[in-house]
């Protein structure tokens, strides 16, 4: 309830592929990963955080530290009044930065990073610059969503010394947020996936 209840993602941009992750599904896919790496005492970071709803559900599980990367100043806007919602906040940062596959600055190591990245469904290959950025900061434990249909993840993960596991799978609810969208309401299938770097 608490994070179907954060403002809402402002999804201006086709072109970056703005979907909203609902609270719903944020909550039990943020609870699953949770019970398997526990994000408490952790810095988790949200790449592409758009309303923040995966940083924050980070922190409500008990994160020590929440670093939230965005590129649409609306968004940072929309984040930075959904962290008031946080009891404790100052350790909850956001930061606009353009996601480009280069090594984020960050104060200290992260240990768990979240993202739903764009799925190249605009422009083709648009997440690889999330990945490729995840992966140049030896981001031990990543968790992403993705289309159930997308079928590099595999060879992208063994290509940069990581193991992929599929960990839930559900409908990913699409609102009619563009022009040309023909429906009020829409679904897609996504799975939830872990990465873990091996050594």
């Amino acid at each position: 309830m608490r994070l179907s209840s954060l403002k809402p993602h402002p999804c201006h941009s086709v072109e970056l592929e703005q979907y909203p992750t609902e609270g719903n599904l944020a909550a039990a896919w943020l609870t699953k990963i949770h019970l398997g790496d526990s994000f408490e005492g952790k810095h988790v970071l949200d790449l592409g955080a758009g309303n923040g709803v995966l940083g924050i559900g980070a922190a409500f599980l008990g994160a020590k530290q929440v670093t939230m990367i965005e590129c649409d100043q609306s968004a940072i806007d929309v984040i930075e009044e959904n962290i008031v919602e946080v009891e404790g906040n100052p350790f909850l940062r956001s930061m606009k930065h353009f996601v480009n596959g280069h090594p984020i600055e960050v104060d200290s190591p992260v240990d768990i990073a979240v993202m739903n990245p764009p799925w190249g469904v605009q422009t083709k290959h648009a997440d690889r610059a999330f990945f490729e950025t995840l992966f140049s900061m030896n981001i031990p434990i990543i968790h992403f969503i993705h289309s159930i249909d997308a079928e590099h993840l595999s060879a992208l993960a063994k290509s940069n010394g990581y193991a992929l596991h599929s960990i839930y799978q559900t409908d990913f609810r699409l609102p009619a947020a563009y022009a040309h969208h023909k429906q009020q309401q829409g679904s897609t299938r996504i799975r939830c996936y872990r990465l873990e770097l091996l050594n």
